[in-house]
């Protein structure tokens, strides 16, 4: 009777400091959380190329509506009268090339140079744009989605 209560608590022994499988668990533990950091990089880089192109879209179009634009008589056409749009012209010169279509970008456009075209008066372009978040939306539910950037320069 001893000699089979001896084999099982050796037995039992034995599987307690066994050590077959525990790179597979450590892998999947620390595998996990390699990925989530991975995830969050890609998400806040993603977040960054995003910030980088609303930014360079305003000051597109702010550069667009404050150039001096003349019509066939030689007069001043102001910002808001200008053909293409400031939106459209941002929209499709810039954004269309450089943004995913799912990012459904807004532009607008206002200040006193904007309407009058006067020199040295305002216009001031903001562009805005929502951000869809992959896996830290889904951790953190509470992140900005709607990045914006705002430009303002003065008329010619």
């Amino acid at each position: 009777m001893r000699r089979i209560v001896k084999h099982y608590v050796l037995r039992c022994r034995g599987f307690w400091r066994g050590t077959q499988g525990v790179a597979a668990v450590e892998f999947a533990i620390l595998g996990t959380v390699l990925i989530f950091i991975l995830g969050g990089i890609i998400d806040f880089g993603h977040a960054f190329y995003i910030r980088q192109v609303v930014t360079n879209a305003s000051r597109e179009g702010a550069r667009y509506g404050v150039t001096f634009h003349v019509d066939s008589t030689a007069t001043r056409i102001p910002p808001s009268s200008m053909s293409p749009t400031i939106s459209s012209y941002v929209t499709t010169q810039y954004i269309a090339q450089t943004l995913v279509a799912s990012l459904s970008p807004t532009v607008a456009a206002s200040g006193a140079g904007y309407s009058t075209g006067t020199k040295g008066q305002p216009v001031q372009v903001t562009v805005s744009a929502t951000k869809h978040w992959f896996l830290l939306g889904t951790i953190i539910p509470h992140l900005p989605t709607t990045i914006a950037a705002t430009s303002v320069m003065q008329c010619e």
